[in-house]
């Protein structure tokens, strides 16, 4: 196995209005979700370098929900019609499991700005559009770390 079922870190959820789905699924659900301030990074999708501002919510967990806002133009950040938009794994390696995962036909879709398999995470998708985000175990921690973390427009 490419890497357990039981270390689903999150459920990423793509939304037009992050503050509002984090307020949603706190009154709906009891989610403690905390949203971050923008933050700007490089990556390639689809092998083209994007530039993006992003920002992003987590809930405690794990497994946490992740909320991530709207990126207009881009073919990656968009809210999907079931709301999931992926599933985040951590795996011990993550090139190995990216270069298998694409090797077993789920190309590598987001990358880390020069299109190399980033040392933190990256995003696969299947022949079904299934979206799977692989995390490095530092990454898992330091989101998790930033959920421990007063933030400012968090909940």
């Amino acid at each position: 196995m490419l890497y357990d079922l039981a270390e689903l870190h999150h459920v990423g959820i793509v939304a037009d209005d992050v503050e509002a789905a984090a307020a949603a699924l706190n009154r709906l659900y009891g989610l403690d979700i905390r949203v971050f301030g923008e933050t700007e990074f490089t990556c390639r999708i689809d092998g083209v370098a994007q530039r993006t501002v992003q920002r992003m919510a987590l809930s405690a967990g794990p497994p946490h929900v992740e909320l991530l806002r709207t990126v207009p133009d881009s073919p990656i950040w968009r809210p999907t019609d079931t709301g999931i938009h992926h599933l985040g794994f951590v795996a011990d390696d993550v090139a190995a499991v990216s270069a298998e995962l694409t090797r077993r036909g789920a190309p590598l879709w987001m990358a880390g700005g020069d299109g190399s398999t980033p040392p933190g995470a990256c995003y696969h998708r299947d022949p079904l559009g299934q979206i799977v985000e692989v995390l490095s175990r530092a990454t898992a921690e330091r989101l998790a770390a930033r959920h421990a973390e007063h933030c400012p427009g968090g909940s």
